[in-house]
């Protein structure tokens, strides 16, 4: 029998959820494969998860290597010195012992580091930095005073040091180190460099021929090198650089200075070194013993005071509102300033500081040295009258006391230059006391007389 047309509705739905059901059984395991294919992972991700064995672990990449930062804008002052005595120095090769001292603190005071030779080979080969200013000390030849005389002074101050000696002149007695001063002088803070093996001029063929020459100059050149490694070697000091006999040299002596492996080689001409100067011809400034001459601008670096101290002394002061004062020292002639006068006054005004010690002030001026100075403590008024017509176009000055704000010695230094025609031009232009006669002249003549006061010693 038919269901009645009003259960037929129901009867239909009914069957479609049996067909509906019937089949979804009959796709689950189609769902299930296509599941497990979306859940399946990778060789990729197999991989990552497997444990990995030590061996299979890539090693680490090399390290990068970092280049030391080097000041490519500093300067080193190279000061060369020969034989020293206790007495007065005749000889511009030998210097006072005590006159050594005053330069070496004056180093101190002006707050110039000093830097060994080997510190100043690293920063020329870009291996470390050394200080923005600093200064190395050298000495020639192998006197024996170097041990007797120079060497306390620099144990007192600390200071490293290099010794060019040359090989004949080593342990034959008289005035000459020997081994075993060199030694106690490697074990002091000094580097034993060469300086030859006769202390010839080097430029000086002396009628050989070219391979005659060139067979000369590699005993002169390695042969005393050889020499130095072999017989100091076990100091740790000996460093290959080497200094030319009288600064002498030419293109071949160059040529074989570097085929026998020097580091560096080392001149007499006075000037700051700087890191793009060529190895070969590194400048120095002989210091002479009579004069001083070159310890002066050996220690000027600019900005007219030698000292960090010296120059806030002779810069523009100014007060609490902005406005100037003036500095605390002033000098006449004054800093980096071109006179006529080859007789010039040296002015410096210290009154603007108390307590100046007269007992501590020392002058002095390239060309002569320490100077006799006057100085009156009442007006703080320091004069000297060079009493030479100078024959230099520049003049170096420097001035060393202490007052009663200073813990130490100040050190202000400063250069004018010479105008040499403006003597030619007038014979009224080179006049004792007369400072600037290139500017107009002053109308006060007392002013301009040195005090009638003590000279100091």
């Amino acid at each position: 029998m038919i269901p009645s047309s009003r259960f037929f509705p129901i009867g239909l739905a009914a069957l479609g959820a049996v067909f509906l059901l019937a089949s979804c059984e009959k796709a689950a395991p189609y769902l299930d494969q296509v599941k497990k294919a979306l859940d399946r992972e990778t060789d990729e991700e197999l991989a990552a998860r497997k444990p990995v064995a030590p061996e299979d672990i890539p090693p680490p990449p090399a390290p990068v290597k970092m280049e030391p930062l080097v000041n490519k804008e500093a300067r080193v002052s190279i000061l060369g010195y020969h034989d020293f005595t206790g007495g007065t120095s005749t000889n511009d090769m030998i210097l006072n012992v005590e006159d050594f001292r005053r330069q070496m603190q004056a180093i101190r005071d002006a707050k110039l580091p000093v830097i060994s030779m080997r510190q100043f080979l690293d920063w020329k080969q870009g291996k470390s930095d050394i200080p923005a200013e600093c200064v190395m000390i050298t000495i020639d030849d192998g006197w024996k005073a170097t041990h007797t005389l120079a060497l306390g002074v620099l144990k007192e101050f600390g200071y490293p040091f290099t010794v060019f000696l040359y090989k004949n002149y080593i342990n034959i007695g008289g005035r000459s180190l020997t081994h075993e001063e060199v030694r106690e002088i490697a074990q002091s803070g000094g580097t034993i460099s060469s300086h030859s093996v006769s202390h010839q001029n080097l430029s000086r063929k002396g009628g050989r021929g070219d391979e005659a020459y060139d067979a000369w100059l590699r005993v002169e050149l390695a042969e005393s090198m050889r020499y130095l490694e072999e017989t100091y070697g076990d100091t740790g000091a000996v460093v290959k650089t080497f200094a030319y006999p009288f600064g002498i040299y030419n293109d071949r002596v160059l040529e074989i200075v570097r085929e026998a492996g020097y580091e560096a080689c080392f001149t007499v001409n006075g000037k700051k070194t700087g890191w793009e100067e060529k190895d070969f011809e590194i400048g120095r400034y002989v210091v002479h013993g009579t004069t001083l001459a070159n310890f002066d601008p050996a220690l000027d670096f600019g900005g007219g005071a030698v000292t960090t101290g010296g120059r806030k002394l002779l810069a523009e002061q100014t007060s609490e509102d902005g406005a100037a004062q003036g500095p605390l020292v002033s000098v006449k002639p004054a800093a980096n300033t071109v006179i006529g006068n080859r007789l010039p006054l040296i002015e410096v005004d210290l009154s603007k500081l108390t307590g100046v010690d007269p007992a501590s002030i020392v002058l002095r001026i390239s060309g002569f040295g320490r100077v006799s100075h006057q100085f009156d403590p009442a007006s703080g008024r320091l004069t000297y009258q060079v009493p030479q017509r100078l024959r230099v176009e520049t003049c170096a000055v420097q001035l060393s006391f202490r007052y009663a704000g200073s813990k130490d010695n100040e050190l202000i230094g400063w250069t004018f230059q010479i105008d040499p025609l403006a003597d030619y031009l007038s014979s009224d232009s080179t006049a004792p006391g007369k400072n600037d006669p290139l500017a107009p002249a002053s109308t006060d003549e007392a002013a301009l007389a040195p005090p009638t006061a003590t000279p100091s010693l």
